[in-house]
Formats: C-alpha cells, sequence, structure tokens
C-alpha cells in the first residue's frame, strides 16, 4: 500500500513559508545586545539600508578585492621560493661617499671628530677604571 506524497509535500510546502526568515527586534542593554528585551532597553534598528544597486556594487568590490589578494599572495609565495641572494636591496645614500683615501677633516674646537665612532669604555673581563679623586679647594 503507497501513500500519495501530494499531501506531505503541501504540508512540507506551508512549513517552509513559515520558517521563512523574519526580521528580529535587537536590544541594546547598557554596553551588550540581545534578542530579549531588558529593563531599560532600546531597540536597535537591523534592516539593510541599501538599495539593491548599492548592494551588487558592494559585492562586485568584495569580489574584486579577494582577486587581487589572492594574485598578490601568489606573488609573495613565489618571492620567498627565491634564494636571498636572488633578491637585491638598495640603500638609498643620504649623501655623497667620501673617498677612502682623503683623511677626515681637522676637528674644530675641543677635539671633536667629524663623525662619531662608538667605543666601548673596556674590554669584558678588565677591572673597573680608579676613579680620580677630585682636589680639594684649599680652605679660605
Amino acid at each position: 500500500m503507497t501513500k500519495p506524497a501530494g499531501p506531505a509535500l503541501l504540508l512540507f510546502a506551508l512549513s517552509a513559508l513559515c520558517l521563512t526568515a523574519q526580521a528580529q527586534n535587537v536590544y541594546r542593554c547598557g554596553e551588550s545586545y540581545s534578542n530579549s528585551p531588558c529593563a531599560g532597553a532600546t531597540v536597535v534598528p537591523t534592516d539593510d539600508p541599501r538599495s539593491a544597486a548599492q548592494k551588487a556594487q558592494t559585492d562586485a568590490a568584495t569580489k574584486r578585492d579577494a582577486r587581487l589578494a589572492q594574485v598578490l599572495e601568489n606573488e609573495r609565495l613565489k618571492a620567498e621560493g627565491k634564494p636571498a641572494s636572488a633578491v637585491i636591496f638598495e640603500q638609498p645614500q643620504a649623501h655623497a661617499p667620501r673617498p677612502v683615501d682623503k683623511p677626515l677633516a681637522k676637528p674644530k674646537g675641543k677635539g671633536k671628530p667629524e663623525f662619531f665612532t662608538a667605543v666601548a669604555p673596556r674590554k669584558p673581563g678588565d677591572a673597573p677604571p680608579k676613579k680620580k679623586k677630585k682636589k680639594q679647594a684649599p680652605a679660605a
């Protein structure tokens, strides 16, 4: 004995219509949001104010950005696969290089060199330098 599928399909179609997405109210309760109201809650509008053309434009821009991101990722992966010697870094020069054989200009004033050179005060393991005693001024 077979049962007709017509009434079952009709019942299924009617139940599907009842379950369509309906806009729900969203409530703001202080600093949090909820789908159930609380004391002092305010209703937050959740409908999309964009037109169909604006939504299509946004969707197209999102797809374009996703394609561009994929292209850039592929380029990055190809570049990472190259050996480090294949990548050439050029350092910009702030000023013209000084000839090596030309001596530095004589310092002006208190014997300060033209360029700063960092020098370690002592080698690791050396004893700390002894402090010089200050001369006391004669009492008058």
